[in-house]
């Protein structure tokens, strides 16, 4: 049965190669209107899914993976673009991105094959961390989009997106470790 939530989530998961799409042409203002839009059903669909009891396991899998999809395909494009006309993503903070989610992936993997653990739920420190990253692509397309007014801003958000991406990426490993039985 197809809920409200995860309509919106597919609504979004749609909407990547639309944005892409824009970007690719130099419609940076659609570009960031479509990325705030999949932003606002990003809350929405959690907000409606809790309210109206409506999760599911198919809104469980589907969400983290728009996402995820929006996310990688936003910071590659805004990453590897030459051309940008006022900023792009720094190579270096795209790859703390996806070195953190390749780390996350492996931990939990293991965790699996090691203690058959099925459920590792996301950290404060990792609900932070993707707010600061999203919030960071948002402003580097408002920036192509409006103008370089958003420039000094978007230089310290790199900075604190890093922080923040580190440090969510260690708070994974503390837990992951202490999910492992102890060694005798």
């Amino acid at each position: 049965m197809l809920t409200i939530p995860n309509a919106l989530t597919l609504l979004r998961l749609f909407a990547v190669p639309v944005f892409i799409y824009a970007s690719f042409r130099g419609e940076y203002r659609i570009a960031f209107f479509i990325f705030a839009g999949a932003a606002v059903t990003d809350f929405l669909d959690g907000v409606i899914a809790r309210r109206f009891n409506q999760r599911s396991h198919l809104g469980a899998i589907l969400d983290p993976a728009a996402d995820k999809t929006m996310m990688a395909c936003g910071y590659l494009f805004y990453t590897l673009r030459d051309g940008l006309p006022v900023a792009g993503i720094p190579v270096w903070l795209t790859f703390t991105v996806f070195s953190r989610d390749f780390f996350i992936i492996t931990v939990i993997y293991l965790l699996y094959t090691r203690v058959q653990l099925t459920h590792f739920p996301p950290s404060w420190a990792g609900k932070i961390s993707t707010v600061v990253q999203a919030v960071t692509l948002g402003i580097t397309i408002a920036a192509n989009a409006f103008g370089p007014s958003l420039l000094p801003f978007l230089e310290i958000l790199f900075r604190i997106a890093v922080v923040t991406t580190l440090f969510s990426a260690w708070d994974y490993l503390r837990k992951g470790k202490a999910m492992l039985p102890a060694r005798p």
